[in-house]
């Protein structure tokens, strides 16, 4: 296990173009007055795109060693863009207001639930105008089919 934590802790993040698409996409929302919300971040994203890591294991081993992910948390690092190959000549202040169609296909599973709990609006999201009729439902015109204890009772 302990290998993991030291493939963790030596992963370029700074060099991953989707974990900093994802960083400057959570950055409208997130205060980063904690050290600890980056740590969170990167090992949520380590966990899920590169291999699986036990958060609270790697919590335990970085304090019980001297191997500790760097975890600066400053405006400058979450205003840095690394360009991505789809995104080279998109500028800062485009990235910031990309439209909702681009949004909806770069916002994961994590960010959507966070939104709907806010009571946000999700980005792309059709909303449908779905209001009742209140009229009486129309009688049915079909013959009712007999079930099965009922036909042994009619062909007696």
């Amino acid at each position: 296990m302990e290998s993991v934590f030291s493939r963790f802790d030596s992963y370029n993040f700074e060099a991953d173009g989707r974990f900093q698409d994802g960083l400057q996409a959570l950055h409208k929302s997130y205060s980063c007055r904690e050290e600890t919300k980056l740590l969170d971040l990167k090992l949520f994203f380590y966990n899920r795109f590169v291999e699986p890591i036990d958060r609270t294991s790697y919590k335990q081993w970085s304090s019980a060693s001297s191997h500790a992910a760097p975890t600066d948390c400053s405006v400058e690092q979450l205003n840095q863009t690394t360009p991505s190959d789809s995104h080279t000549d998109i500028s800062k202040n485009q990235t910031t207001e990309m439209s909702a169609e681009t949004q909806a296909k770069q916002l994961s599973f994590a960010e959507v639930m966070r939104l709907v709990q806010e009571g946000k609006e999700v980005p792309g999201v059709t909303k449908l105008d779905i209001q009742p009729t209140n009229q009486s439902p129309a009688p049915s015109q079909m013959e009712r089919i007999l079930k099965p204890w009922e036909m042994a009772s009619v062909s007696k």
